[in-house]
């Protein structure tokens, strides 16, 4: 590290300020809604912090700001999807960062008494742009990887919620299943009603597919598995409400289904099972 790249550093972060000053009075200027204390405040932290962190790659070796980017980076994507904020407003407060830093290296250049050669402006602006780059690719990596796992642990919440057991009276109850099953929502369906009748005791299940829009042969295969694990917890399962178009998926299968008791409608099984 020379000498010249450390004053730089120490350049950059007395100007800290200076640089999130300009960079919040643009952000303002695009979307004023960001004039509150507390937004205000927040966004001259986290604006502290990326500053700390691109200024790094001036005395840092590689290996050093780019541990420091990878950390801040995940830290701040998650923020930025539990708050709903949207991916290319981050980008593009990211690139205004990148003009108003550089401004500011260019105001070393000309407050330095030393003489700085093209070719050390040439690596400043490299290192700059490499590592506002590299902070963009982690923060969408994260961004995208966060919300994928938010979104699916939403999906499962909902596809569990929209498969309740009810019971209807004690160690009986009722799974109405509705909509289209695809593979994913029959496996979660398979651990929920198994977790459900065991908190809820539950010695018979009746299943319905009054509402069931579609079954392909794995989800029957995944609700076979459901009635063989039902039985082996003690809980019977009865099936009501298969359709023709249904049946169907179920005979193209080679699983005996003759063993399980099945009716046409839910109040048909719940009248001949009381």
């Amino acid at each position: 590290m020379s000498d010249l790249n450390k004053e730089l550093y120490n350049f950059l972060m007395e100007n800290k300020s200076n640089i999130t000053d300009e960079w919040l009075a643009a952000k303002l200027l695009d979307n004023p809604s960001y004039a509150t204390p507390d937004t205000e405040g927040f966004l001259r932290n986290e604006n502290s912090s990326l500053l700390e962190a691109i200024s790094s790659v001036y005395i840092q070796d590689k290996k050093d700001y780019r541990l420091y980017i990878e950390n801040r980076a995940f830290q701040v994507a998650e923020m930025r999807v539990e708050e709903s904020f949207p991916l290319y407003e981050s980008i593009h407060g990211f690139n205004k960062v990148r003009k108003i830093f550089w401004n500011f290296v260019e105001k070393f250049i000309e407050q330095t008494d030393e003489k700085v050669t093209g070719i050390e402006v040439a690596i400043w602006s490299d290192l700059m742009n490499t590592a506002i780059d590299y902070i963009l690719e982690i923060f969408a990596k994260h961004h995208h990887e966060y919300s994928q796992k938010i979104l699916i642990a939403k999906q499962a919440l909902i596809t569990e919620l929209s498969s309740p057991v009810i019971p209807i009276k004690e160690g009986i109850g009722v799974l109405p299943l509705v909509g289209s099953i695809d593979p994913e929502r029959a496996k979660v369906i398979f651990e929920s009603t198994l977790a459900q009748c065991s908190t809820k005791n539950l010695t018979t299940i009746f299943i319905d597919f009054s509402a069931v829009n579609v079954l392909d042969s794995m989800v029957v295969n995944h609700l076979y598995q459901l009635l063989v694990a039902l039985n082996l917890i003690g809980v019977e399962a009865i099936y009501s409400g298969i359709r023709p178009e249904l049946a169907q998926s179920v005979i193209s299968l080679d699983i005996d289904f003759t063993s399980i008791k099945t009716y046409s409608s839910l109040m048909q099984a719940l009248k001949e099972n009381s």
